[in-house]
């Protein structure tokens, strides 16, 4: 669990998988803004990272609500093909059991192939892809 003594470890891992500062994303942390947030230790190291939130709205493809939604996951790349994602993702199952959910959900960006690949490789099904528009009106 990310707490304020491991914030930094974990907006460093952050920072590279969104586009955010690592000062911004402890700001956000420390005001709550992430409040199921996962890192994962390897040789004394925080190599890994997940953030997990349980979505209220309605998210594509679900049965039910609320879910568990898995925002987003990171691992080193000199610590990929371990097995480490597999290893959060099960924390990610038990966590939403004890948090009584019935579903994981998650998503990415229809560019994003090596995500979308993770995302089959750990288990989950793909539900639909959507591309969004938007106009000005004034």
């Amino acid at each position: 669990m990310v707490t304020e003594s491991n914030v930094s470890a974990w907006a460093a891992l952050a920072s590279k998988l969104w586009s955010t500062s690592q000062e911004s994303l402890v700001e956000e942390f420390l005001s709550q803004k992430f409040p199921y947030e996962f890192i994962y230790r390897k040789d004394g190291c925080v190599v890994a990272f997940m953030s997990l939130s349980v979505r209220q709205d309605y998210v594509e493809g679900t049965q039910v609500s609320p879910v568990a939604y898995l925002e987003g996951i990171f691992v080193l790349e000199a610590y990929q093909k371990l097995g480490i994602a597999s290893e959060l993702i099960a924390f990610a199952r038990n966590w939403a059991k004890k948090q009584e959910l019935k579903e994981l959900a998650s998503d990415c960006r229809l560019e994003n192939v090596t995500s979308q690949a993770l995302h089959h490789a750990l288990g989950f099904r793909e539900v639909s892809r959507t591309v969004h528009f938007v106009m000005k009106v004034d």
